[in-house]
Formats: structure tokens, C-alpha cells, sequence
């Protein structure tokens, strides 16, 4: 049952995300990966930006998944898109939104320090206009 609410919540945020990398800063010291905190995301807001610049960019895609590399401060410094476009500039624009719309707390190392990791995450053009 829980599971099931947490199902529904995530699709009601239209964003379905992994977290990721923070694991890959673990170091070669014997640091078990468990130990390491990856970034977690604290708000992503740019629902309507995103969908207003795919629509001007004329991206018909169901999905679009996104890779973000995060500071130790919590800032989305860099973008990636899982599955590019053929022209560059739309890959430029919509990881423009993402980068300005998301908030982390930043990843963190065994000892608890803020490090540099990075952020998975899939947003789902059907779920984000039902949402309007």
C-alpha cells in the first residue's frame, strides 16, 4: 500500500528520478558506496517553462530524460540529456530550463561533507499537462 502511494505521488510530480553518482565519488580507501549520500532534490519548479519550450522547440517526445551534475553547494551546474536531439540548440534550451528549475541538497561524502555528484531524472510530458 505504501508503495502504491509513493507510485502515485511521484507521477503526480510528473517527475520520476534517480539520483545518482554521488556513489561513484566514493573512493578507492575501502569507503563502502552505502556510506556515500547522493544529491537529493528538494524542488524541481519549472513544469510550465518546460513544457512552454518544448512546445516553441517542437519536441514530441513522450519523455525526456536528463543527466545534472550537482556543486557542493547545491547547484545544478551542468546538463546532459539521456537521449539527444538531432539539432543541438534544442539540447541547449531545455537543459537551460533544468538547470535554472531545480534545487538540491548536495551529495555527501562517508564523513559528511559536501561533495560534487550528479542527478538522474525522466520528466513525462503527459503527467506535467494533466497538471495544468
Amino acid at each position: 500500500m505504501k508503495f502504491a502511494t509513493l507510485l502515485s505521488a511521484i507521477a503526480t510530480l510528473g517527475v520520476v528520478s534517480f539520483p545518482a553518482s554521488a556513489e561513484d565519488q566514493a573512493q578507492n580507501d575501502g569507503t563502502a558506496r552505502s556510506k556515500v549520500k547522493p544529491a537529493r532534490l528538494v524542488e524541481f519548479s519549472g513544469d510550465r517553462e518546460f513544457l512552454k519550450e518544448s512546445s516553441r522547440l517542437r519536441v514530441w517526445r513522450g519523455e525526456v530524460g536528463y543527466t545534472l551534475k550537482v556543486d557542493a553547494e547545491g547547484n545544478a551546474t551542468d546538463c546532459a540529456l539521456t537521449e539527444k536531439f538531432r539539432m543541438s540548440y534544442v539540447n541547449e534550451k531545455l537543459c537551460q530550463v533544468l538547470l535554472k528549475h531545480h534545487s538540491f541538497e548536495p551529495a555527501q561524502d562517508a564523513t559528511g561533507a559536501a561533495v560534487v555528484g550528479t542527478y538522474e531524472g525522466r520528466l513525462n510530458f503527459l503527467e506535467m499537462r494533466e497538471k495544468e
